[in-house]
Order: C-alpha cells, then sequence, then structure tokens
C-alpha cells in the first residue's frame, strides 16, 4: 500500500514538472516570437507571423517581406518577398553565454527575390546595427524554388528559379557582416532553372533550361542554351544601320569540369576541361548595308589578355558542331550559303597570365567537313607573347568543287560545272597586320559557268570563256609543284574578325595558283627560260 501512495506521489510529482517545463517552453516560446518580431521590425522587415518553439530550438518566419531603403532610386530598390523562412537547431545556451550564434539550418523556402544592379548601399547611421556577437555560423543554408531577377533599374536582366544549398558558412568578425566575401563557405550546390536573359535595347533573347553546379566535385552542367534574334534577317542589320552578323544558336549541353571554385574570390577563372558539344550555329550578314567599325578586333590572344581576370583552362573541347554561315552579297539577288558539319576541335593551354609556364602558347585543333563532304583539317598556335607570330596550317580533302555552288553563284557570280580538289594544303605565319605563306593544290577537271549580276545569256557566255582560259582545268599530281604553289600575302582589316582573316589568308593564295593571269603566265615563262638556260649550262659542263 506504502508503495503505491509512493509512485502516485512521483507521477504526481513529474507530472506537475512536466506541466511546469512545457507551460514555461510555452511562455518562453512567446517570449522569443517576441523578441524575433521586435528586432524584424527594426531593421525593418515585414511578416505574417512569428513560430518559436524553444523545445526543438526553432523559429519560422512566414510571409517575410523585406525592401533595401535608398533615397537614391525608390522605384526599384532590392526586394525579398519569401513564404517561409525556417531556422532550425539553434544553439540558445551558446548563444547566451560565449555571444557565438551557430544554427543548423535556414531555409527560405518559394517566393521572389529582386537585385538592382545600379543600386548602391546607403548605410546611414540608423541602418548600422552593432550586433552584440563574436562570431556566426550555419551548418546549412538553403533556398528552395526562389524566383529571382537581377535587374539594372526598369529593365530586367536575368530571371530564373533558384535553389542552392550552402554547406558550413561561418564568419568569425561580425563587423563585416555585410560584406558577402568575409563569409567562409565549405562547399554549395546549386541548380538554376527557366533562366531568362531580358532586356528591352537587346537584339538577342537568351534563356537557359538548366544550370547545375557542385563545388566540391568542381562540376558545372549547363543545359539547352539558346540564343534567339528578335528581328528578322532583313531587319536585324537595319535596326542597327550597319552590317553586323545576326547569329541562331542552340547549344545542347556544356559541361565543365575540375572549376576551381575557391579561386573565384581572387578573379581566377580556372578548369580542367570545358566540353561544348552539338552546337549549331547560323551566322547571317547582310552586305548591302554599310560596313562601319572604328574600333579594331584584336587577335585571340590578345583579346583575353584584356580581361580583368585570369584565365587559366587546361582544354577546350567543342564536339560535333554545325555552323553555317549566309550572306546577302552588295549587288544580288539571293543569299549565299556555306556550311561547316561535324566540326570537332581542341584547344589547350587558354592563359592570358602566364598559368602555363613550360607553354609558350596555346595550340588550336580543328576538323570538319566542308558542305558536308570536303574534310578540313586545321592547327593553329595561339603565341601568349605580345609579339610572338601566329601561324596556321592545315588542309582540305576529297572535295567535288560544285558543292561549292551554293555560296558561289550568288556571292562570286560563277557555278562550277565539274570538277574535284583532290588536296588542298596551306600553311602561313600572321600579325595583327599581314600573313605570309603559301597554298599547296592539286584539283582536275575544273569548268566553270561565269553568271553575270543580271540575266543575259550572251555576257554569260562571254565571261564564261574568258574565266575558263584564265583558269588552269588541271593541277593535280601530274603538274609540277611549283606551278601548284600559290603565295599568301594578305594585309589585314583590323576591324575584321579572326575567321575573315584566316579565310581571306588562304583565298589570296588559292587565287593566285588557280588564275594564270597575264603577270602570272609572264613570270611562269621567265621561270621556265631560266631552268631552260640554267640546263643548257649544265650540259655544256658536263660536255666539257
Amino acid at each position: 500500500m506504502q508503495l503505491q501512495k509512493n509512485l502516485r506521489r512521483l507521477f504526481l510529482i513529474l507530472l506537475a514538472v512536466g506541466l511546469l517545463a512545457t507551460a514555461g517552453a510555452h511562455f518562453l516560446s512567446k517570449y522569443v516570437e517576441k523578441k524575433a518580431t521586435e528586432i524584424l521590425l527594426s531593421i525593418p522587415i515585414k511578416v505574417s507571423s512569428v513560430d518559436a518553439n524553444v523545445l526543438t530550438r526553432s523559429i519560422e518566419l512566414t510571409d517575410v517581406d523585406w525592401t533595401q531603403a535608398n533615397d537614391s532610386l525608390p522605384q526599384f530598390p532590392h526586394h525579398m518577398l519569401v513564404k517561409t523562412v525556417r531556422l532550425e537547431g539553434i544553439k540558445v545556451y551558446q548563444l547566451l553565454k560565449d555571444k557565438k550564434l551557430h544554427i543548423h539550418k535556414i531555409l527560405f523556402d518559394g517566393g521572389e527575390v529582386q537585385f538592382n544592379r545600379n543600386l548602391k548601399n546607403n548605410r546611414s547611421d540608423r541602418e548600422e546595427k552593432n550586433l552584440d556577437l563574436k562570431e556566426i555560423s550555419i551548418d546549412r543554408l538553403v533556398l528552395k524554388d526562389v524566383f529571382t531577377r537581377v535587374s539594372a533599374d526598369s529593365v530586367g536582366q536575368y530571371d530564373g528559379i533558384v535553389n542552392l544549398t550552402f554547406e558550413n558558412i561561418a564568419l568569425n568578425d561580425v563587423k563585416h557582416v555585410r560584406e558577402t566575401g568575409s563569409y567562409s563557405v565549405e562547399s554549395f550546390k546549386a541548380l538554376i532553372t527557366h533562366l531568362n536573359v531580358l532586356g528591352e535595347k537587346e537584339m538577342y533573347t537568351t534563356s537557359v533550361a538548366k544550370i547545375f553546379a557542385n563545388s566540391a566535385d568542381g562540376e558545372i552542367e549547363i543545359d539547352s542554351v539558346l540564343l534567339v534574334p528578335k528581328y528578322s534577317k532583313y531587319q536585324f542589320s537595319r535596326k542597327i544601320g550597319r552590317q553586323v552578323d545576326r547569329m541562331n544558336l542552340l547549344i545542347p549541353k556544356i559541361a565543365i569540369h575540375g572549376f576551381a571554385f575557391p579561386q573565384l574570390k581572387d578573379s581566377v577563372f580556372k578548369t580542367d576541361l570545358i566540353e561544348i558539344k552539338s552546337a549549331n550555329l547560323h551566322i547571317y550578314k547582310d552586305k548591302r548595308l554599310p560596313f562601319i567599325k572604328e574600333t579594331n578586333t584584336p587577335l585571340p590572344i590578345a583579346m583575353i589578355r584584356g580581361f580583368k581576370f585570369d584565365i587559366a583552362v587546361d582544354s577546350i573541347k567543342l564536339i560535333d558542331a554545325t555552323i553555317t554561315y549566309e550572306e546577302f552579297p552588295e549587288k544580288g539577288f539571293h543569299t549565299g550559303v556555306l556550311t561547316f558539319e561535324k566540326l570537332n576541335a581542341t584547344i589547350d593551354h587558354v592563359s592570358n597570365r602566364n598559368h602555363y609556364p613550360d607553354h609558350k602558347q596555346a595550340t588550336l585543333k580543328a576538323t570538319s567537313y566542308l558542305m558536308g563532304k570536303g574534310l578540313i583539317k586545321a592547327e593553329f598556335s595561339l603565341p601568349y607573347g605580345k609579339a610572338q607570330v601566329y601561324n596556321a596550317k592545315g588542309s582540305i580533302n576529297n572535295l567535288a568543287l560544285y558543292r561549292l555552288n551554293p555560296i558561289l553563284e550568288n556571292l562570286a557570280f560563277v557555278s562550277i560545272t565539274s570538277g574535284r580538289l583532290n588536296k588542298l594544303t596551306f600553311n602561313f605565319d600572321y600579325t595583327d597586320l599581314k600573313s605570309t605563306g603559301n597554298v599547296l593544290i592539286n584539283y582536275e577537271d575544273l569548268k566553270i559557268n561565269s553568271l553575270t549580276k543580271e540575266e543575259d545569256p550572251e555576257k554569260n557566255e562571254i565571261k564564261t570563256l574568258v574565266v575558263n582560259t584564265l583558269l588552269k582545268k588541271n593541277k593535280d599530281g601530274n603538274v609540277d609543284k611549283e606551278k601548284r604553289t600559290g603565295t599568301i600575302d594578305f594585309e589585314r582589316d583590323r576591324r575584321r574578325a579572326i575567321f575573315h582573316y584566316w579565310w581571306r589568308s588562304v583565298l589570296t593564295g588559292i587565287k593566285s595558283t588557280v588564275i594564270d593571269s597575264p603577270n602570272k603566265k609572264e613570270k611562269d615563262k621567265d621561270k621556265d627560260q631560266a631552268k631552260d638556260q640554267d640546263k643548257e649550262k649544265k650540259k655544256k659542263k658536263d660536255s666539257k
């Protein structure tokens, strides 16, 4: 009987303690909610409700609405409206005893954020708060499905749905609580979907289906990059008022491996490998408009040398790309089209700050099929030094020349009726001003019909006769190598892109060997006479 009484008393005592603890926790939770609300209002942040639970050491805020006050740009401030913000695992004892704020997890769930790039921080004395803390640490910070827009005043520039997870964030000096660069982060994962690049004055709309990044393993994956002009082929250049390349671009996938995320803090873009897969680029140029450009286009390494940040990329690979170039001539009726299919390229050791001391240059190697048939192989040296000479060499093999008619007929007003290019090799050096080198050609059975810019059969026949008289029908392996060699000697228009420079350099060499102009015939005749004289001299010496 006495045992039962003692057990009953113990139960009542435990029940009383439990009720007191629960009541205490309830009142303490309410106290925390009140204090949290006061702090939020002083920042100021608006919330619909604050729910604190001392037993689980958590605080949950709903409909968190914050706008940065700024007198200079009151219409478009930084703004955040998040459906739920939850703080879990707050170490209250450590906070009270050591003035160290440690939170296990902070979750921002849903809502939207707007950031104005033109808005400068306006820190008045009333906004500065001295935190009575020694340090801040957060085990995990999560943004879940937050629509984010980065703008410049009223013009939206970027927007997308952001999911972010940061692991082990730490701030050891709370005096720099406003400076993001003062925080250390062990690792993060990011998933951005439905990314759009906007802007009223832009000529293109750009969208990306997905960007995923994992700092722990240095991986970045970008899916479905789409660049689309806002205006038609006819309107695009006229909107700008001059010749300009109009581009349509689709890249199904970009993969970046071995990216050094920590070095971004020091303005260094460093990675092992960038793979660009199955890109499809269509370029359109309307030459009926004037070519107006006052600035020069630097050569590749010179261009990246001017970047404010360091670049160190071990290798960039372009895999199975397609490039289509379409041009409307200054005087003509239709566009000419040139295609490069199954384009594969690799460029190694790309750097602008001497990150590869054992290498003096980057090297670009590429293969492709011209008009889907003729195999092109090319190699380009891109030296790091400012005064060094660039080099380009390569070949085109096994191309039925009539396949070039889609571009020749409407741009050069000639049509190839027969002919086969067995092989063409080129090798030339070039600087910012000039290229010099040679072309060796091997072709057979070349016949061309010349076309006038107006429909006139008689004029076409006359021009065809003249052209085929100047052109050599065969320059194959049976023809002396010297007569199949053309000279590259081209002065660069520094306003033009590097691809224009490469192509025009090779073209000068082709012209110098394919077209037997009167001057060239005289030079060849002089060379033949000189050879005959040398032979006669040799015979006389041998006879003596």
